[in-house]
């Protein structure tokens, strides 16, 4: 992604540092094992899509949900109607408290997955606190991992995976953010710091259980790191510190709506990661906005999008050149003061739709990013990452994109499981 100047009164802009790609590290740092036939890991649907911040809430909206979405496969004849049902559990900070607090809440749990035919191998730790209703934004990347709370409230999803991960797994993930927000200025050391303890709690974890436990930290535009070569130059920084162990018990989680923004092809930034040796953890299908701006009138329709709760970072490709801004308001301001430069020009939104929508144009989707990426994983079994549905917007979602939240779920889940 190249940032230019024009931009900068509009967006605030501190550049993520990047490094060269293609350093090469001993191939046993990857800890993913190398099959040679492509069989998927587990598809799971993210419940951060439900507004639940207490385990209580969580309890709620899996026992109200679980059961309408295997109605709703059922009713498409997916091919998934009858298998375990993948959930890439969400738990807040608090949520995972009461939940180790709780007397037998975790065994309740986990008989509660297994009664309606449920596993989980996947966990989604980036957001900390409320992740609905309310502004989230900047704060969905606090405390940050500098901070000891960060890394308490992961080591708490690490230990509730433990106990309730599908016994058929090899291997179970937690997703987590890019380290920190670029905004915040973090310093690495600190960080590394967190990501070595982290990393030696889950070699005690993995050694216990006998799986392998790890955690996938997520580019996103203007995180601490959010491209290809940025991941990349954080991971050679990251190994050059590490204490206790050689091998950082992680990897990286790749977001298609993300790199559909950032525009660096999947095959060169999965490949690129491989060559490094950076496990790839989870891919978590998801679908970007895109729109062909001709006038005032497209800008218009993109003012629907600017929510006020979700961070829309937002690109703009016009002429060869492209700009990034961190929000879709300071990209609106641009294109209304600049007219005439960003006229014919490519906007593409992180701001999540239906993998399966079809807005009316001048609005579309980045379908194709999601092609690709699952060809990439098609033609390189060994990768073998947790998959993921995660449209979180469902509740922001216009009204013209939304249909009942079990119903969209379930397209999504047999959208990837048919692609």
């Amino acid at each position: 992604m190249k940032f230019f100047l024009t931009a900068e009164p509009y967006v605030g802009l501190r550049n993520v540092p990047c490094a060269r790609i293609f350093h090469h590290f001993p191939p046993e740092w990857n800890a993913v094992p190398q099959n040679s036939t492509y069989c998927p890991a587990m598809l799971s649907y993210c419940t951060n899509i439900h507004p639940a911040e207490s385990w209580a809430e969580t309890r709620e909206a899996l026992q109200t949900h679980v059961p309408r979405i295997r109605q709703e496969l059922a009713a498409l004849n997916s091919p998934l109607k009858d298998r375990p049902l993948g959930i890439g559990l969400r738990l807040s900070a608090r949520a995972a408290a009461e939940l180790l607090e709780t007397p037998h809440a975790v065994e309740a749990l986990k008989a509660w997955l297994d009664e309606h035919n449920a596993r989980v191998e996947t966990l989604n730790g980036f957001p900390y606190g409320n992740f609905h209703g309310q502004r989230v934004k900047e704060h969905v990347f606090q405390p940050d991992w500098t901070t000891p709370e960060r890394f308490e409230y992961t080591c708490n999803l690490f230990r509730i995976l433990a106990r309730i991960g599908d016994e058929n797994a090899d291997r179970l993930t937690v997703s987590t953010l890019p380290a920190s927000h670029s905004w915040f200025h973090a310093e690495e050391e600190r960080m590394f710091s967190r990501l070595d303890a982290m990393s030696g709690f889950l070699d005690v974890l993995s050694r216990q259980t006998g799986r392998l436990m790890q955690l996938g930290l997520e580019p996103e535009p203007f995180g601490h790191f959010h491209d290809t070569e940025g991941a990349i130059r954080f991971f050679n920084g990251l190994r050059r510190m590490l204490v206790s162990l050689k091998t950082p018990r992680g990897g990286l989680t790749y977001d298609t709506c993300h790199f559909a923004i950032l525009r660096e092809e999947p095959a060169d930034t999965l490949s690129a990661w491989e060559e490094n040796n950076i496990s790839l953890c989870k891919v978590q299908f998801s679908n970007a906005l895109e729109c062909r701006i001709r006038g005032e009138e497209d800008l218009e329709r993109l003012r629907q999008f600017d929510d006020g709760v979700y961070f829309h970072q937002t690109s703009i490709l016009h002429r060869g050149r492209t700009m990034l801004f961190p929000d879709l308001p300071n990209a609106l301001a641009y294109g209304r003061d600049y007219a005439e430069e960003t006229r014919d020009s490519q906007w593409r939104i992180h701001y999540h739709i239906p993998l399966y929508a079809s807005p009316e144009p001048p609005l579309r989707g980045t379908e194709d990013f999601i092609l690709k990426t699952h060809a990439f994983l098609r033609s390189h079994p060994g990768l073998n990452p947790h998959l993921e549905v995660e449209t979180y917007t469902w509740s922001v979602l216009p009204d013209h994109l939304k249909i009942p939240l079990a119903a969209q779920i379930a397209r999504e889940l047999h959208y990837v499981e048919t692609l």
